[in-house]
């Protein structure tokens, strides 16, 4: 009862549309006659759909609880008609489609063994003559063999019917698909379960096109209750506006909201909402929502959300938020038959956060922090970096990487007792740390330090390792708690680690050379002058005392464990 009644209105709405029958007719054959080059290997049947209706603009309707659309669908053509696919495709699937203008509506097909019917053909122009074309009975079942490299298959026995305008084609019996280059192959296989990874629905109803439309606000416009339901090249809503999409530009001085794709350009005042796919870029003063994937750029004054990730450029005065892909297995199919594509690089830009749950391959750049999963190029951050793993380099005070790198070191080196370096990082190859020490053992005055640094994993063998490091310590003397006067010790490091234990363990004995330079403010009243006690007994290579700021070097080592 619901194919019918979706049939009935699909055939009303071409009906309608139809200026003249001559000119449907034309139109109609064209669609079926429009070639194809498509590849699929088991991929579900509603993915095959989609990808006819989003690559060549076929407009197919069906209804999603009638219709069986798990059902697999191994198919490989190169510009063959698309009457020839759809054959090839619906074979032995109990659908059948009939062309209702230029829409294509699917319905379901009780199985028949009634003998095939001749083929009539009305003209439009003379209705009463009718031309019968035979059609081969259908033979015996044969015995399973293997069919040549070129040969084509037979496609199936689903009837399929064809309408355009008052001319009609029917067909029952088998339906071979003659394809001239390649082979179309269709494995009557299992429907496999693709309940976790099935396709987003297609609406059963099929959106129209239009040049172009004005409106004040949602119907109130020229394409009126139709607006959700029409494609616009050409869109201008004084306040805000519905459409089923947007191929060209579209403008709003207060909100647009299309429930599928996006291809050029939306602007807002306040909001876009696109319910599927923007390719191209959108522009809004408030925010921008997508609800699928991206290609192009978002750009916001609040905010971006997207539920799948975009790719290229996002930019908001606030955040930016992507969700997750969503793997299909048409996809998976597609990238099988296609081989390896390099993924698109993006970039995320906001002046307050990003999150990104899924992957990331560009750069991911906050004021405040990142939030990602997997990242592939930069992140950077004022304050915080968080991911699962970063193949490249965290930026940031805080790192905190899950897939990451995470080291604890125990040092002693000439001017400090004992020391200790929490390292963070995305990866060995960049990584930040906080730093302390301590000195005030035996009879010497107490003083201890705290500071900030960053380095990278020169070289890394089972056994051996190489680090460089720089760390900047603001040094606290004499027991008198924090010291106000600038009093830092600037210190780069070169660290050979050895693996004692294990090979590639993570437990090494490190040690190397130090140089430091102290740049003080701080007035020593035993030596009476500005100076530190940093610098007792050194050999110095930089001596330059000053009244109100001094600045000494000297050379020194640092050796202790890591883990």
């Amino acid at each position: 009862m619901r194919n019918r009644i979706c049939l009935a209105l699909a055939m009303l709405s071409a009906l309608a549309g139809s200026p003249l029958p001559a000119q449907a007719q034309s139109r109609s054959s064209s669609v079926l006659e429009r070639k194809v080059t498509v590849t699929f290997s088991q991929a579900p049947l509603e993915s095959v759909l989609q990808t006819l209706r989003r690559q060549y603009g076929v407009r197919i309707s069906y209804s999603n609880t009638a219709l069986n659309l798990r059902q697999p669908v191994t198919l490989s053509v190169q510009s063959q008609p698309l009457r020839t696919v759809l054959n090839a495709v619906l074979a032995d699937k109990n659908i059948g489609y009939e062309l209702v203008g230029d829409q294509v509506v699917l319905h379901t097909v009780r199985p028949t063994k009634t003998k095939p019917a001749p083929v009539s053909t009305t003209s439009p122009s003379s209705p009463a003559s009718k031309v019968a074309v035979p059609v081969k009975a259908p033979a015996p079942k044969p015995t399973p063999t293997k069919p040549a490299a070129n040969q084509p298959t037979e496609a199936g026995r689903s009837p399929a019917t064809a309408k355009s305008g008052t001319q009609s084609v029917k067909t029952t019996g088998p339906v071979v698909a003659a394809v001239a280059q390649d082979t179309i192959a269709v494995k009557p296989t299992a429907a496999p379960d693709t309940t976790a990874n099935a396709a987003e629905p297609e609406p059963a109803s099929s959106a129209r096109t239009r040049q172009a439309q004005v409106s004040f606000l949602g119907p109130l416009g020229s394409n009126g209750l139709r607006s959700g339901q029409t494609v616009n090249k050409l869109s201008v809503n004084v306040l805000g506006g519905t459409s089923a999409g947007v191929d060209g530009f579209e403008a709003a001085g207060l909100f647009n909201i299309t429930r599928d794709t996006v291809k050029g350009v939306q602007l807002a005042g306040l909001a876009n909402v696109v319910g599927r796919h923007l390719d191209g870029f959108q522009g809004a003063g408030l925010l921008n929502v997508l609800g699928g994937t991206g290609t192009g750029w978002q750009a916001a004054g609040l905010l971006n959300v997207a539920t799948r990730p975009v790719s290229s450029v996002q930019t908001a005065g606030l955040f930016n938020y992507n969700g997750v892909a969503k793997k299909l297995a048409a996809d998976s199919a597609q990238s099988q038959a296609a081989g390896p594509v390099s993924a698109r690089k993006s970039v995320q830009a906001a002046g307050l956060f990003n999150a990104s749950i899924g992957e990331v391959r560009g750069v991911q750049a906050a004021g405040l922090f990142n939030v990602a999963g997997t990242v592939h190029g930069v992140q950077l951050a004022g304050l915080l970096n968080i991911a699962d793993s970063v193949d490249g380099v965290s930026i940031a005070p805080l790192n905190f990487v899950r897939r990451g790198y995470h080291r604890f070191e125990v040092l002693n080196s000439e001017s400090w007792a004992v020391g200790a370096n929490l390292k963070l990082g995305g990866s060995a190859g960049f990584y930040t740390f906080f730093a302390g020490a301590y000195d005030g053992f035996g009879s010497n005055g107490q003083r201890w330090a705290l500071g900030y640094g960053a380095g990278t994993e020169l070289l890394a063998r089972r056994r051996i390792s190489l680090n460089l490091d720089a760390v900047a310590l603001h040094v606290n003397e004499e027991s008198r708690g924090w010291t106000d006067e600038l009093n830092l010790q600037n210190q780069l490091r070169l660290l050979v680690g050895f693996a004692p234990f294990k090979a590639g363990g993570r437990v090494r004995l490190v040690a190397g050379p130090t140089v430091s330079v102290l740049v003080t403010q701080r007035y020593d009243a035993e030596r009476g002058q500005v100076s530190s006690s940093l610098v007792q007994n050194r050999s110095l290579w930089l001596d330059e005392p000053g009244a109100r700021t001094s600045v000494f070097g000297w050379i020194g080592y640092c050796a202790g464990i890591r883990f």
